[in-house]
């Protein structure tokens, strides 16, 4: 695994997420109270940016089906739903090892 520098801690706020791109993968980068996540950037369901969706603390929901996914473990926490009609979720997010060395973020890809 190489670590590579996606972004310096200024470029993402507390309660902020950001896109990405660390070896071609398309990330997003997630601040929570000084702590860094990394996650794919795509919802694995139908594949909508989640970097538009809601962050709540160590977890992103996705706006198109409200998914809810664990940012440290890539858990489903809540499962896609459209307007009354819920789905199973079949996996969850991939995330990736992030390291903060000064003011660089690094991530493990």
């Amino acid at each position: 695994m190489e670590y590579v520098r996606v972004a310096a801690t200024a470029d993402v706020a507390p309660g902020r997420m950001i896109p990405v791109e660390a070896k071609g993968a398309k990330l997003l980068l997630a601040n929570v109270d000084g702590v860094f996540y990394a996650a794919q950037r795509k919802c694995p369901h139908m594949g909508f940016s989640l970097c538009r969706g809601a962050l709540d603390g160590a977890s992103v929901t996705c706006v198109l089906h409200k998914a809810r996914f664990d940012l440290a473990t890539g858990a489903v926490m809540d499962d896609p739903h459209i307007l009354f009609i819920k789905m199973k979720s079949k996996r969850g997010l991939t995330t990736y090892p992030v390291q903060v060395e000064g003011d660089a973020v690094l991530v493990g890809i």
